[in-house]
């Protein structure tokens, strides 16, 4: 089980337990090091949490794992400016309920951070949760969130992008429907149909048990052309790229433009409507945006 939970003055201890551990296992990573901390005092280590803005740690069955500090900047901004998770501890998405808490915190500021281009597990935690990158010099990158629509972008590419590609690979046909709304309006599709969610559903089932009986499988990517989103609703719409491979080894690609409506309902997106087509070209699918990529939400 993983909670998070801010930390005061009073919990020093578990802040230098985390602290040293990050500036150990990860020296590249900080700005400190670990000898500038290791024999720090009580007071010093009070003095560092009195300081911040917020100071959060994540715990797995209630032992520390992971932490992430902020500060307030004089813009009224927020300075993200430390985030670890301890290796035993990784791949459970502590960092990312660690950066979701420090944005609902900041809530309608601005927030901000540096990082190194090498660190590309950071990078990819930081730009999957809304971040993108506004600077680059000689030093670290500098990243800034894109705001409310970057923060409903991640949600989209968590709850529906990344579950689709993966319910594809897999071959998973009930976690692929359980990505649509029970009321979904399906369109297009190589016969040219609208379908309600029951003939869909059979479609696909129907569908993906004829691709089993021939060994015969399928992977599919998108990317987008155009993301609109209020925080409940959205339309998106780009262009996806389907690869299916047959028993024998050999495979085909299509392409085709897609356009999508989710509603966000008790915290979860789902597809309300869904249409493609196959008349887009490998060009088109080069040409659009990676789902991880959030500058058109800051633009």
């Amino acid at each position: 089980m993983i909670t998070v939970r801010a930390v005061g003055v009073d919990d020093w201890a578990i802040w230098r337990e985390l602290r040293l551990a990050a500036l150990a296992d990860a020296p590249h990573a900080f700005t400190s090091t670990l000898d500038d901390w290791r024999d720090a005092s009580e007071l010093r280590w009070r003095n560092r949490l009195a300081a911040g803005a917020l100071h959060l740690v994540a715990l797995a069955e209630d032992k520390p794992a992971g932490m992430i500090g902020a500060a307030d900047n004089p813009d009224g901004s927020v300075e993200l400016v430390s985030l670890w998770v301890a290796p035993p501890a990784r791949g459970r998405g502590l960092g990312d309920a660690l950066v979701g808490e420090l944005l609902d915190w900041a809530g309608e500021r601005t927030v901000r951070l540096e990082v190194f281009a090498a660190n590309v597990p950071a990078l990819d935690l930081y730009r999957r949760n809304g971040f993108v990158v506004d600077g680059q010099g000689d030093g670290p990158l500098t990243m800034v969130h894109g705001g409310p629509v970057a923060r409903s972008l991640a949600e989209l590419n968590a709850q529906i992008w990344r579950p689709y590609r993966a319910a594809h690979a897999a071959g998973d046909t009930e976690a692929f429907l359980a990505l649509h709304a029970p009321d979904l309006i399906r369109a297009g599709g190589p016969g040219q149909t609208v379908l309600d969610f029951p003939t869909y559903a059979a479609a696909s089932r129907a569908w993906r048990a004829d691709l089993t009986a021939r060994g015969s499988s399928v992977a599919i990517e998108f990317r987008f052309t155009e993301r609109i989103t209020d925080g409940v609703l959205a339309s998106e719409r780009g262009v996806y790229r389907l690869t299916g491979t047959r028993a024998d080894g050999d495979s085909a690609v299509f392409h085709g433009h897609f356009h999508t409506f989710t509603r966000k309902t008790d915290g979860r997106w789902r597809i309300v409507v869904d249409y493609d087509n196959t008349d887009a070209t490998p060009a088109d699918f080069e040409a659009a945006a990676d789902p991880d990529d959030f500058s058109p939400a800051t633009r």
